[in-house]
């Protein structure tokens, strides 16, 4: 816990609330400008379309904004060179739990705040008021579970390079994956952690060739997708445990 509350101090001078400010502001402007559009016969399904949009959104912007987050995490331990004093005062493993925690913290945070605003924007837009809570926590649950993953890459890569280049570079390529996977099979998209994105999607969209129309509908993930995605988890906290551990001071 004291090291937790060392990165809390730690993240006030780092603008941590400014970056995840700017991702939930980029989110929100997307969503508000995609709702609009809706027609009128449209909302009946509106609860299904925010899921949709939500998870497409989350593709392309969340695996970035973790490896800004995990680069300003590891930041000022590069900039003041402060690993082997911190080793003085903790072991590693305490070291990379408590960062991870903090990552965790941050990123439910997010999500949460996220969905309660796109909640409120619904139901002002006269979705129905059966709410269906269950499809919109799972949904949460979801992309915490992968971007937590996509974070814990990111932490092992920023821990590693001193210049931030090549794991923000990592973290670019990522959000293009994110978004350009989904097109994909889903045994390709099961190839990459950030492909999980759409593994886990809760809607789908169907598009009609003959008529033009579009319509969504539920979907249920598999326990096998569970346990890839586990699988996945157990790789991405492995490597960046390991950089920690093995860190060089």
């Amino acid at each position: 816990m004291t090291l937790l509350r060392l990165e809390f101090f730690k993240g006030r001078r780092r603008k941590i609330a400014v970056l995840c400010l700017a991702c939930l502001g980029i989110q929100t402007a997307w969503m508000v400008v995609d709702l609009l559009r809706m027609e009128p016969e449209e909302l009946s399904q509106g609860w299904m379309q925010l899921v949709y949009t939500l998870l497409l959104m989350d593709a392309i912007t969340l695996p970035l904004t973790m490896a800004a987050l995990a680069s300003r995490t590891c930041e000022l331990e590069h900039k003041e060179n402060t690993w082997k004093l911190l080793e003085t005062l903790a072991r590693p493993q305490a070291l990379y739990r408590a960062k991870l925690t903090w990552g965790a913290i941050l990123i439910l945070g997010m999500l949460v705040v996220e969905m309660a605003l796109f909640v409120c924007f619904g139901l002002a837009l006269g979705f129905p008021r059966e709410i269906p809570w269950g499809k919109l926590g799972l949904t949460v649950g979801n992309v915490f579970l992968v971007s937590l993953g996509i974070y814990a890459l990111q932490l092992g890569l920023s821990l590693r390079f001193v210049n931030q280049a090549a794991p923000l570079a990592v973290g670019i390529l990522g959000s293009s994956a994110g978004l350009f996977i989904l097109f994909f099979p889903q045994w390709a998209q099961r190839c990459l952690p950030w492909g999980y994105y759409g593994v886990l999607l809760q809607a789908e969209m169907l598009w009609d060739p003959v008529t033009h129309h579009v319509s969504y509908a539920w979907l249920h993930t598999a326990p096998s997708d569970y346990g890839l995605l586990a699988l996945w988890l157990l790789v991405l906290f492995a490597f960046s445990y390991r950089a920690f551990v093995r860190k060089e001071v």
